[in-house]
């Protein structure tokens, strides 16, 4: 490992009917500075914890990974030039979505090497190389839909058994019994072995640390990891809600549900290393004091009247030591979250909302104005480009905030949501909080936190992201939210195309912005208090569609990077296995440690 020879690297790729694209790799920083050298030393072992993540979530997304991955590295070592560039930039995109498959559009990569030359290079390889080759030719050559049950579910299985299961833990897999009935499979039963180095850095890195609070909450990430009941989860939901560690990790067999395409019930495996960066403390308390006027006066029906002080989410501006599973699905990457998901939880407890800053830097340093400038007018852009990253980091920090905003209505008391709206509640729940991030700016600035500039720069930025979401069909959540919000804001008169140097570009009335945002996060906030999933499904199908605008977009954009990688470093090790103060890199996005590690099992 060493610091890696290119900042930028542009990898093609292509998947079957789309246009060639490039996705960027480039380098994360991580500061040292403040931390001792005890915490350098619970940071790595939290590093490798989190590292021994991604080969579950391979397993619930593909298991022909670990098919694929291993056999493009036997055939690069016999291949010309040529064809081992094509291998290589294979194997960089199946790391870069874990998968064999993208999440945006939804279909797989392919490899554009002729089958009878596959063929030839499989047995150059020599080994089972052959036989491996034949079990997944057809996933690397021809045309595959993402299938939206994952790994989660059975392919067979039917929505009539689906209803026959009583409890759909979040961190669980259906299977067939030796009967062939469907049955749940907790993930902390299934993943045992593979979850037991994870565990053991974990509890080297508690009896390191010198926060008691963070201790106690590796105790409990421990026990949730060993018995995955759903008391041990809420139990290290909550110890996490309330440490005050400036060191964090998010780890979990079942985080996020967006790998969940089917139900939207069963979560994805996620690690995640984080040290709080303090420059916007200022701000962040802002913010949280301000979550009771918003609960008071939101838009829709089922408020928050009495609000205890200690439930108030906790806003944290972080930087990411590393990222592995569910983080790593390209083309999107993760910007801001709030966790956790159980709506017990944020109801009893709170929640956590994080605002990843140096990844958000990566991420601008590789595509930052590019489409700001292409689609805004130029008198707009020119108002507002100074602020772009800023404003985006500013609303992503609102829309987080929003996550964890209203009540569900009092017969749906103690429920969770998708439960109730199944399929349509990622998409519902991800414009709820890209509406409340424009919603809540009202009140900063009369309060004073930021000024109309910085507010005009937030509606701006998330124009660039409605439009940018018409590039592709409206199938993934967040995707799904951005579209039908453009359309709805196009219809009310909010959204204008405008012709400027032959180009069509695109304007906000801020005037009216704000009447039109409260009125659409209003109906989206009772249908999800209320679990209407008929409601979500018309708004969908009313707002939700393929813009005539896509090809536009995409014939504008195609030289824009479509996908990141992001190449995190990792500290250093003596020769005794102590971590040092030291950083060091990959060579390439392909060899971090991560990707390398395979299934551990039985």
């Amino acid at each position: 490992m060493s610091a890696p020879k290119k900042d930028i690297q542009l990898v093609p790729y292509q998947q079957q009917d789309e246009p060639a694209r490039r996705a960027a790799i480039t380098t994360v920083d991580f500061p040292l500075d403040g931390l001792s050298d005890n915490d350098i030393q619970v940071l790595g072992h939290l590093m490798e914890a989190a590292e021994g993540i991604n080969p579950i979530f391979r397993y619930q997304y593909e298991p022909k990974s670990f098919i694929i991955r291993p056999l493009i590295l036997s055939m690069i070592k016999h291949a010309d030039e040529e064809t081992g560039t094509i291998l290589d930039n294979y194997l960089t995109l199946l790391d870069l979505q874990n998968s064999p498959y993208a999440l945006l559009p939804r279909k797989n990569h392919l490899l554009q090497i002729p089958e009878n030359k596959l063929r030839e290079l499989a047995k150059k390889a020599c080994g089972d190389c052959p036989q491996r080759l034949e079990a997944v030719i057809d996933l690397l050559t021809s045309d595959h839909a993402t299938p939206d049950k994952a790994h989660f579910y059975p392919n067979d299985l039917t929505d009539e058994e689906y209803d026959t299961i009583k409890n759909h833990p979040v961190n669980s897999r259906i299977i067939r019994d030796t009967k062939g009935k469907p049955k749940v499979q907790m993930n902390e039963v299934r993943y045992k072995e593979a979850l037991k180095p994870v565990i053991c850095h974990l509890r080297k890195a508690r009896d390191l640390t010198d926060n008691l609070s963070f201790r106690l909450y590796l105790d409990s990430k421990i026990t949730e990891l060993e018995l995955g009941s759903e008391e041990s989860r809420r139990i290290a939901d909550y110890t996490w809600v309330r440490h005050d560690s400036p060191i964090d990790i998010v780890l979990s067999t079942a985080l996020e549900v967006y790998l969940d395409n089917y139900k939207n019930a069963r979560g994805a495996a996620s690690g995640g290393v984080y040290v709080r960066n303090t420059a916007a403390e200022e701000l962040l308390k802002a913010l949280v004091d301000h979550v009771k006027t918003w609960e008071t006066t939101a838009p829709w029906t089922y408020r928050k009247e009495e609000i205890d002080p200690e439930k108030l989410p906790k806003l944290k501006f972080v930087d990411a030591l590393c990222w592995s599973g569910d983080y790593v699905t390209g083309p999107f990457t993760t910007i801001a979250q709030s966790l956790p998901n159980d709506e017990w939880v944020i109801q009893n407890v709170g929640t956590v909302n994080m605002v990843y800053m140096n990844t958000g830097r990566a991420v601008h340093k590789v595509s930052g104005e590019l489409a700001s400038k292409e689609f805004l007018l130029a008198d707009e852009f020119e108002q507002v480009k100074e602020l772009v990253f800023d404003a985006n980091q500013l609303h992503s920090a609102l829309h987080e905030i929003g996550h964890t905003t209203g009540k569900l209505a009092p017969e749906h008391a103690g429920k969770n949501p998708n439960q109730l709206i199944e399929e349509e509640y990622s998409y519902l729940e991800e414009s709820r909080a890209e509406l409340f991030g424009l919603w809540s700016l009202r009140e900063l600035v009369k309060d004073g936190v930021i000024d109309e500039l910085k507010a005009r720069a937030c509606y701006d930025g998330m124009l660039i992201s409605m439009i940018m979401s018409l590039k592709f069909d409206p199938v993934q959540a967040h995707n799904k939210a951005r579209n039908g919000m453009f359309h709805w804001f196009e219809e009310k008169g909010i959204i204008k195309r405008v012709e400027e140097d032959g180009k069509t570009r695109f304007a906000f009335d801020h005037d009216r912005a704000h009447d039109a945002v409260h009125e659409m996060l209003g109906v989206i906030g009772d249908i999800k208090a209320t679990g209407d999933k008929q409601a979500a499904i018309k708004l969908r199908e009313t707002y939700v569609y393929t813009d005539d605008f896509k090809a536009e977009v995409e014939q504008r954009t195609s030289d824009f990077p479509l996908g990141r990688g992001l190449i995190f470093p990792r500290l250093k090790k003596d020769a005794d296995g102590n971590y040092l103060r030291e950083l060091e890199y990959a060579d390439s996005f392909s060899d971090q440690v991560k990707f390398c590690k395979e299934l551990v099992e039985k």
